[in-house]
């Protein structure tokens, strides 16, 4: 991953194999971050990195197939 980083903003719907879509409840301005995520009512703290690196491009994947 690059050093340069984009804001990822609240709300911003990820994709878990094991708990389904969910969103992010804050926002991602670094990498080493923890971030707040709901998935079906459970709020789940889970690190900038699993985010960006799996949870993001799960959600994305699956809606381009679509």
């Amino acid at each position: 991953m690059s050093e340069e980083f984009k804001v990822i903003q609240p709300t911003t719907k990820v994709y878990c194999p094991e708990r389904g879509e969910g969103w992010t409840l804050t926002g991602i301005t670094g990498i080493d971050e923890q971030t707040s995520v709901m998935f079906s009512g459970v709020r789940y703290t889970i690190s900038a990195k699993k985010i960006v690196e799996e949870l993001l491009p799960n959600y994305i994947k699956m809606n381009n197939k679509a």
